[in-house]
């Protein structure tokens, strides 16, 4: 497995780091290493874009107009429930 050292950690930060870690009962690593798998897991700006074309896509594809139900529900109401 790989490492990596991180420089220049404000103290501040460094020091409520190791309160969470005491209130989790968890090494400051551990939740240095959760923080970092978390971050790992966030889409990227291309995947998002991604996303964002796939439901642009799916709204195109999307009628404007929604249909009217009315007359279908009157027909079933009716007993005719063929398609026309």
């Amino acid at each position: 497995m790989g490492q990596i050292l991180v420089r220049k950690i404000d103290d501040a930060i460094l020091e409520r780091l190791k309160l969470l870690a005491k209130e989790r009962n968890v090494p400051v690593e551990a939740l240095a290493r959760s923080a970092l798998e978390e971050a790992a897991q966030r889409k990227t700006n291309e995947e998002m874009r991604g996303w964002l074309d796939r439901l642009a896509e799916l709204r195109a594809m999307t009628p404007k107009k929604g249909l009217d139900s009315v007359p279908l529900i009157r027909k079933l109401r009716e007993g005719d429930d063929s398609d026309d």
